[in-house]
């Protein structure tokens, strides 16, 4: 991961995960604007795709204010995390601590390769729960969901491709920060059509991509779970890994708790869940399998603090009715 100071930008590039601060304010969406631009200015993105995005990030920024504001009147935090709202329409604040404090952050990264490529696009802030207490569906955004149309916004431009998940700041003091991250993901090829030569090979072996796919085809296993296990660490998780390697057969294994464990072998990397789910990368896609490794790991903890909620709320509904 690379924290980028907002003076001093770089574009993205293929392996890791750029992540800037953004001001808790009212200039989160003109920074969030800028940063976006200057960051992706050698991505290739056609002028009409770069403006959509920058339009969808400002809005993914904006709607981090929202989340602070329903944080400020007692939700955020770890106090709302999308429970059903009450009779009155408002949220049911949970039990828990008290609304952590943390700026919104920009992350930026590369996933795919060759014309499956894409950028990816995620706003994190520190509150868990949404507003109006249900969580928007990312297939259609009811307009009860959010004040006002940004993630309608979102949801049109980027086609549908846009989502939610629970997750951990990257910045800051405290990097197990708990949060969520809205995202979209939009189409970057490697080689874009208005580029490519006769035989479609020429813009292609000029990027700089191209190197970090050959660079990570050559991985080991041993190598590949020790960039995941190095990002990991980056987001807390220092400590509580187990790690075993099998170089004779070029196989690594990374678990991170009881069932959510990460395999890796002959250029594949697969994470396997408590409850049996398996999803599966190419060694060029470290970043995207670290990613999902937090939100798995998150959304299990988050069925455990709603348990606990519900078993807090239960004897205090008891002793109302008494």
């Amino acid at each position: 991961m690379r924290q980028q100071d907002i003076n001093g930008l770089r574009s993205v590039h293929a392996g890791s995960c750029h992540a800037w601060p953004l001001p808790a304010d009212a200039k989160c969406a003109t920074v969030a604007r800028q940063v976006f631009r200057d960051a992706v200015c050698e991505v290739g993105l056609e002028p009409d795709l770069l403006d959509d995005c920058i339009l969808m990030a400002s809005e993914l920024a904006a709607n981090t204010l929202h989340a602070r504001a329903a944080a400020g009147t007692g939700g955020g935090g770890d106090r709302l995390v999308s429970v059903a709202p009450d009779m009155g329409g408002e949220p049911i604040a949970s039990a828990g601590p008290a609304p952590q404090a943390g700026c919104p952050e920009l992350w930026l990264y590369l996933r795919g390769l060759g014309i499956r490529r894409e950028l990816v696009c995620k706003v994190f802030d520190c509150y868990r729960g949404w507003r109006h207490g249900s969580a928007p569906s990312s297939s259609r955004v009811p307009a009860q969901a959010v004040t006002g149309r940004g993630l309608q916004i979102v949801h049109e431009l980027s086609r549908g491709k846009w989502g939610y998940h629970p997750t951990r700041a990257r910045l800051g003091g405290d990097i197990t920060l708990r949060g969520k991250a809205v995202w979209f993901a939009v189409p970057a090829p490697l080689a874009h059509a208005r580029l490519v030569d006769v035989t479609g090979l020429h813009a292609y072996t000029l990027s700089a991509d191209v190197s970090a796919s050959r660079a990570s085809q050559r991985f080991s296993a041993r190598q590949a779970v020790g960039e995941l296990e190095a990002m990991l660490d980056e987001r807390g998780f220092g400590g509580h890994l187990v790690r075993a390697d099998q170089p004779a057969s070029d196989m690594s294994v990374l678990s991170v708790c009881r069932g959510l464990t990460l395999w890796c072998r002959s250029g594949l990397v697969w994470l396997t869940t408590p409850g049996g789910r398996q999803e599966e990368w190419g060694y060029a896609d470290l970043v995207e399998a670290a990613e999902h490794t937090v939100q798995r790991y998150e959304e299990l903890e988050l069925t455990v603090d709603l348990a606990a909620a519900g078993a807090y709320r239960e004897p205090m509904a008891s002793a109302t009715r008494a």
